[in-house]
């Protein structure tokens, strides 16, 4: 029979459940009911055994709620939640020279941490690492300026120190300057924009807001040196070696805070080397030289006959006023330079090859004084001494051989002429000795001369005496014969008469000239002897 149905169900029979595979099933599920409760309970075990921790001393947990987080500072053991997010973190360890800047996440402050210790931080906050102490030497500083508050700060060594939370040194460790008579900074203050000159010897150290721009050297000027600088109301101010009332021996000085020195963009002239163009270039020049300077130049003129020559020289010129060159020009080397050779050429262009190579060197002269006088130069502060060119050659190949052609028979006739002068020199000087010669020769012969006379003078006077002697003892002997002294006279013109012609006669006889005698010397009348002989013949 059918059995009725329980309340909320099916009724089943006892038997009907005994004998039916209900009973299995039912088995079945007490079962597995309770293997679900063991496990269960051993899970639970393990999860709350699980979220039993322990923290060293070093170490630190984070532990995320809902409302907010917490932090579990070691060395301890606690059960946490283990449904909770948690972070295990080292605590922070922070040498005697080091810092850490930590940094709260949900109000964004920050606070620095020194020394030596360790440090738990907050459930906020995050470190931004573990930094050295900043360690200044003696003579080191360092800038700080906080990043919140643009406030400035110097810190002078020697120490170590931290920065502020918010304090930052773009600029890092700097060094200080030991400053002495030779360099002086300037120092520019950025709070209020004033410039200063800082002279004081020793070490330096900047104020807050305060930097260094330059370090400037001393300046120093040679007594012939003469430096412009223009100061901060755009004036000129000439500083002379020789001193304000130019008597000095030199002077050194410093530049101000806002003056400047003046340099010039002049021309040089290099030095033309054998068989190549001069080199023109610019160089900035600060310091004018007062002593005569010397500049190379080498022009391309061309004579009145059209032959074009390149002269090479120099110019000696120098400075007389730096004030009118400021005024007047940039370039007083350029001006001097083209100005001469302006003069040059207009003075080649006028005559032709010949007479220029004739007179060169007066050429080059008149060209000078043509225009030494002009008042280009003085208006200009500088004064051209002299010109003098050392060189010329044909710029054409062909003419510069036949001017070589030239100047070799120039050249030949020169020294014809002179090895003429050199024979005319040898000639005079040989001529010279001639006349010396017959002039010693004179006064040889004038010397004899006055000797023979000397000597014929005094046998003279031995004669005289000897003939004075002999004609006193021959009147003395006629002195009783012939009483008369006429007598005795003609006597004694008579014997010496005798005597002198007997001299002639032996003369005429011991040699071998023919002897052309006149009747008159033999005192013969050749008529009357003539006549004789006729008469005799007949």
């Amino acid at each position: 029979p059918a059995v009725p149905p329980a309340r909320g169900g099916w009724a089943v029979s006892r038997a009907a459940m005994t004998n039916s595979p209900i009973k299995k099933v039912c088995g079945l599920c007490l079962c597995f009911c309770g293997l679900s409760t063991i496990v269960l309970l051993l899970f639970s075990l393990i999860v709350i055994f699980a979220s039993i921790e322990t923290l060293a001393p070093e170490q630190q947990e984070v532990v995320e709620y809902l409302d907010g987080k917490a932090v579990v500072n070691g060395p301890t053991s606690k059960l946490f939640n283990p449904f909770r997010v948690r972070t295990r973190r080292e605590a922070l360890r922070i040498g005697e020279l080091q810092y850490a800047r930590i940094k709260n996440t949900l109000d964004m402050s920050v606070r620095m941490v020194e020394g030596t210790r360790k440090e738990f931080m907050g459930p906020y906050e995050e470190s931004e690492g573990v930094t050295d102490k900043i360690v200044l030497k003696k003579d080191e500083y360092i800038r700080l300026v906080d990043m919140l508050t643009g406030v400035e700060r110097i810190e002078r060594g020697a120490k170590s120190l931290i920065p502020g939370a918010y304090e930052e040194y773009p600029e890092g460790v700097e060094q200080a300057i030991f400053i002495d008579r030779d360099q002086a900074p300037v120092v520019l203050n950025k709070a209020d924009g004033s410039k200063r000159l800082h002279t004081t010897s020793g070490i330096f150290f900047p104020a807050p807001y305060e930097h260094i721009v330059e370090l400037r050297e001393l300046i120093r000027l040679l007594p012939h040196e003469i430096m412009v600088v223009r100061n901060s109301a755009g004036r000129y101010v000439i500083k002379s070696g020789r001193g304000a009332d130019g008597t000095g021996a030199g002077i050194a000085f410093f530049l101000g805070p806002f003056d400047t020195v003046v340099e010039l963009e002049v021309s040089r002239f290099s030095e033309p080397l054998e068989g190549q163009n001069q080199v023109v270039s610019k160089e900035m020049v600060s310091r004018f030289d007062m002593r005569v300077r010397k500049t190379f130049f080498q022009y391309d003129v061309r004579t009145s006959d059209n032959v074009a020559l390149r002269v090479e020289g120099a110019i000696f010129w120098r400075i007389t006023d730096v004030a009118k060159i400021l005024s007047m020009t940039e370039d007083p080397v350029g001006d001097v330079a083209y100005k001469c050779r302006n003069a040059l050429i207009s003075a080649v262009g006028q005559v032709d090859l010949e007479t220029f190579m004739g007179t060169f060197e007066g050429l080059i002269a008149r060209a000078f004084s043509a225009q030494a006088a002009d008042s280009f130069y003085p208006e200009r502060g500088v004064e051209v001494q002299s010109l003098e060119a050392t060189k010329y050659a044909c710029s054409d190949d062909e003419t510069a051989r036949t001017l070589n052609a030239l100047i070799e028979e120039t050249v030949f006739r020169l020294n014809q002429v002179m090895a003429q002068r050199s024979q005319n020199d040898v000639s005079a000087a040989r001529l010279m000795s001639d006349i010396w010669l017959a002039t010693q020769k004179t006064d040889l012969i004038q010397t004899r001369a006055t000797n023979e006379r000397l000597v014929a003078a005094q046998q003279g006077a031995d004669e005289g005496i000897q003939l004075a002697k002999s004609l006193t003892t021959f009147f003395d002997r006629l002195n009783t014969s012939l009483p008369d002294l006429d007598s005795r006279t003609d006597v004694y013109r008579l014997h010496k008469k005798v005597e002198n012609h007997n001299e002639r006669t032996k003369a005429i006889g011991s040699g071998k000239a023919t002897l052309f005698l006149q009747p008159s010397d033999l005192n013969i009348n050749l008529a009357e002897t003539y006549k004789q002989m006729s008469k005799q013949d007949l």
